[in-house]
């Protein structure tokens, strides 16, 4: 008897549909209480030097509704921690950088989306990216290059590069992607400056969606600027 409820177990698990995502990235998953073929998908990209554990503590109390992907980048620093492309820091808050890890960083992580929606089959067409500094960059230069896998993006204390304005995209696509842009006046690591930029570039693009925040906070993440996260989270997918 004992050997048949074994075998049927075995059976059981073997016919089960796995949702391990086909990646060579580390990430971390935090499901809602019902996954459905309607729920939408918030993709979390660290800053330099951080890892896949740095938001996803935010994922518990952004919305219920969204299935979170948090993901760690795949270049190891020297001292420790992740980054999604190579930097160096330069006086004056300048820096140069390697923008051919990043298009390889885009690569992984346009194919984690793909690959994460068919294993937990869940929306596609409801792709959110929420960045924080190079994971901003990041996310800037996902939804410009593949604008019709990205339905919105979270950019908190980032900027645009040079490399991302100059993408060939399909503009009358790429007018349809909502932005949420986030910045703090005494920002030490990317002046305020870049983000109006970002705001003003996507406006003379005719972005159709554009929210653009300014708080009292240097480089960092604030208990005001999360509940505007929130709200915005909840009204760009009803």
């Amino acid at each position: 008897m004992y050997k048949i409820i074994i075998i049927v177990l075995l059976l059981l698990n073997f016919g089960a549909k796995s949702q391990t995502v086909t990646t060579d990235l580390i990430y971390k998953v935090n499901k809602p209480a019902q996954v459905t073929k309607k729920t939408p998908v918030l993709i979390m990209l660290h800053g330099y030097g951080s890892n896949e554990t740095d938001l996803f503590d935010i994922s518990k109390s952004i919305d219920e509704r969204y299935i979170v992907f948090s993901l760690r980048a795949p270049y190891v620093l020297k001292d420790g921690g992740y980054s999604w492309y190579d930097l160096q820091f330069l006086p004056q808050q300048q820096f140069t950088y390697n923008y051919k890890e990043a298009k390889e960083s885009r690569k992984k992580i346009l194919s984690f989306i793909s690959n994460a929606c068919k294993a937990y089959n869940v929306d596609s067409s409801q792709v959110i990216l929420m960045g924080y500094s190079q994971g901003t960059i990041m996310a800037y230069d996902l939804a410009l290059s593949s604008p019709t896998k990205i339905k919105g993006v979270v950019a908190l204390s980032g900027l645009l590069l040079e490399e991302t304005k100059a993408i060939k995209t399909d503009w009358t696509k790429a007018v349809n992607v909502k932005f949420f842009i986030a910045h703090g006046y005494s920002d030490n690591v990317i002046k305020i400056a870049e983000a109006d930029k970002v705001n003003a570039f996507l406006k003379s693009k005719k972005v159709i969606d554009v929210t653009y925040k300014n708080y009292e906070m240097p480089h960092a993440i604030m208990g005001n600027e999360l509940n505007d996260i929130k709200k915005w989270l909840k009204k760009v997918i009803q």
